[in-house]
């Protein structure tokens, strides 16, 4: 087995990776990053079989509120970049905080176990397993497509939205879309513009926001609003009401009311779907029940004939590599302490295994500063260590975020506020032990080589 003892090992070079490379070496905290692609950005990256974005996507919050906070994407982006605009943004955060080259790309993990003291990770290609103090898992979960089941048999094409690249996989066709979030929507529009005839197919009322509001963009106007202080239920109501007077019912584009107020689901970010459905360039329908032949069936017993199904209908959470009891309850959600920190093993974490209406980059960075404070904490064999081994003893049910619609896209899911404040009021009882200890050049109590590295730029 090959030593790395005094290593932590960081699985994946997307976003969420990145964030927890970068603290790891602001830190002096000793890390691999092991990425199975032959580049970094995870999701962002069409030139890697991870990469699920399209040529139409673009960030669904603002450049201003999605940018990592120690290094804002530029202004000369625009306010809602592109996806190849992302992944230069991606690739300058690793270049700036010198990163890049601590990546190992092109290894892919292909078993992590527990064994004394530590984990064995076996990289494909590799005789033996290495050996690793602590495991951080920050490969995403934008893997798996789920594909509902549907009896019956459909003798045209099917496909994930995972799959969609281009408006040419739907020119000329008749497009049924399942799915109403923000990849469906996306795609729905796409196909306004070359189908011969476009479906959206909604299980529910949806929520459509606009990306702007007043000339400015909706998160920042939301960034605003989540300064005034008041309780959940207020703000939930509010919000409803004014989405309602800035937007107006859906029943008037002919779209389902929602049964839900607007925070209880994941937000689908998306100006021109309404406008579609109002001129009836879209047609809505309710879920689909059945397949016969080229005939797609629908709850409310209509029927269409279509060359093209699309499930826009999300992943999976698996984690291929590693045993999913492990990570996830008999309800599938994460065992973990704020989706972070699991509740028994000290060495076991994940960065960016959450769903949330903000910025997962900067949540992600916060988890991230929030474990190498533990580890150093553990380290430094510090109060704090114990302090924070009683809150994560609690796991998931101690999360702040709030009740969601039940469905498979919420396992994931909690307010970005109420998330981030969480993070936040940890961090601070944390203090800045960690980076004290950093001035003097080693951690006490760790290996002799965890040196403080140089402090990196902070601006693009």
């Amino acid at each position: 087995m090959k030593s790395n003892t005094d290593k932590v090992c960081i699985i994946g070079a997307g976003s969420s990776g990145l964030a927890a490379a970068k603290t790891f070496k602001e830190r002096g905290i000793p890390f691999d990053c092991l990425e199975r692609e032959h580049d970094l950005g995870g999701l962002w990256n069409e030139a890697t079989d991870t990469g699920v974005v399209y040529d139409t996507t673009y960030l669904v919050s603002s450049r201003k509120y999605t940018g990592f906070d120690d290094y804002p994407i530029p202004e000369e982006y625009p306010t809602y970049p592109s996806h190849r605009e992302t992944l230069a943004y991606l690739r300058a955060y690793a270049m700036n905080f010198g990163i890049l080259d601590r990546i190992e790309f092109n290894a892919k993990v292909e078993r992590a176990e527990r064994v004394k003291d530590g984990w064995s990770v076996q990289v494909a290609g590799e005789d033996a397993p290495r050996f690793y103090r602590a495991l951080v898992i920050a490969n995403g979960h934008h893997h798996v497509p789920r594909i509902p089941e549907i009896p019956g048999k459909f003798s045209g094409e099917i496909m994930h939205s995972g799959d969609y690249r281009s408006v040419k996989q739907l020119a000329d066709k008749r497009v049924v879309v399942v799915g109403s979030g923000n990849s469906g929507c996306d795609i729905v529009v796409d196909a306004a513009s070359v189908a011969q005839r476009i479906y959206l197919s909604m299980r529910r009322g949806t929520y459509f926001v606009p990306k702007f509001i007043f000339g400015r963009p909706m998160d920042g106007i939301i960034n605003f609003c989540e300064k005034i202080p008041m309780p959940r239920w207020l703000r939930n109501r509010l919000y409803t009401h004014w989405h309602r007077l800035m937007v107006g019912k859906n029943t008037r584009y002919g779209l389902p009311e929602p049964e839900h107020r607007i925070m209880d689901a994941h937000p689908t970010m998306n100006t021109v779907l309404p406008q579609l459905a109002a001129h009836g360039r879209i047609s809505i329908k309710p879920e689909v029940t059945e397949f016969a032949g080229n005939k797609v069936r629908f709850s409310d017993g209509s029927e269409i004939e279509a060359d093209l199904v699309v499930y826009a209908t999300g992943y999976e959470i698996y984690i291929p590599f590693i045993d999913s009891n492990l990570i996830f309850g008999p309800d599938k959600r994460p065992l973990f302490y704020l989706n972070v920190f699991h509740p028994e093993h000290d060495d076991l974490f994940a960065v960016g295994l959450i769903q949330a209406n903000g910025s997962i980059w900067r949540l992600a960075d916060y988890q991230s500063q929030l474990v190498a404070s533990y580890l150093v904490a553990l380290a430094e064999r510090h109060q704090r260590a114990a302090w924070f081994n009683r809150l994560k003893a609690q796991g998931h049910a101690s999360m702040e975020g709030g009740a969601y619609v039940p469905s498979e896209r919420h396992r994931l899911e909690a307010n970005y506020f109420a998330y981030r404040r969480q993070l936040r009021r940890h961090l601070k009882r944390f203090g800045p032990m960690a980076e004290a200890e950093l001035k003097s050049g080693r951690l006490a109590g760790a290996p002799s080589h965890w040196t403080a590295p140089a402090p990196a730029m902070r601006s693009p």
